[in-house]
């Protein structure tokens, strides 16, 4: 029984990852299953037994992504050592660096985006859209209130306005690196960290 089950996960596994693949090669609009079933080694069937529609399965490859490339760095504020200016800074380049190991594949974010404003998919991405942002934005607000309780931000600081704008500026640099390999996403954004908690400090 548990053989089965960790047969049937590591199938799931590799049916995800050839989506991963061939949604970023080819786009939602023209991939096909039978591409994603050949990517994946199983048959076209298979695909079905796990997945009702492409729509699903873009769906599944959505919420797998969202862990893989992002969820693993959002831990609780707490989890993370140091003070509260140490903990956002390692927050925001674990992000980074998450995103940015998987840079080949950000196409398929973008696809993302996309079917949030597609009539058919949009109440299913955009709800799980605006729960990651959400989720984030949570996480960097507790570490900004810390670092103004505990005297090491400013008082005055609006931590949602911070967390809104790190969101965007993290998903807008991730944007620029895939457009330009030779943009340095990660020195940049490690400037930017500088500045941004130079402004925030006493």
């Amino acid at each position: 029984m548990q053989k089965r089950q960790e047969n049937k996960e590591k199938k799931q596994a590799a049916i995800l990852a050839a989506a991963l693949t061939v949604f970023s090669e080819k786009g939602y609009a023209a991939a096909k299953i039978i591409d994603i079933a050949r990517a994946a080694d199983v048959g076209k069937g298979t695909i079905y037994e796990y997945h009702r529609s492409k729509e699903d399965l873009f769906f599944a490859l959505f919420q797998w992504y969202v862990d893989q490339m992002a969820v693993a760095s959002m831990v609780h504020a707490e989890d993370l050592g140091g003070n509260a200016e140490d903990r956002l800074r390692t927050l925001l380049e674990s992000l980074i660096s998450s995103f940015y190991r998987e840079i080949d594949t950000f196409s398929v974010f973008l696809e993302f985006w996309a079917a949030a404003g597609n009539p058919s998919m949009r109440d299913r991405y955009r709800s799980a859209l605006l729960s990651m942002y959400d989720s984030l934005r949570n996480i960097i607000i507790a570490l900004v209130d810390e670092g103004r309780e505990t005297g090491i931000f400013r008082g005055d600081l609006d931590a949602f306005s911070i967390a809104a704008g790190l969101v965007g500026a993290m998903d807008g640099m991730m944007l620029q690196a895939w457009m330009d390999r030779e943009f340095d996403v990660m020195a940049a954004s490690g400037r930017f960290i500088n500045i941004l908690i130079k402004g925030m400090k006493l």
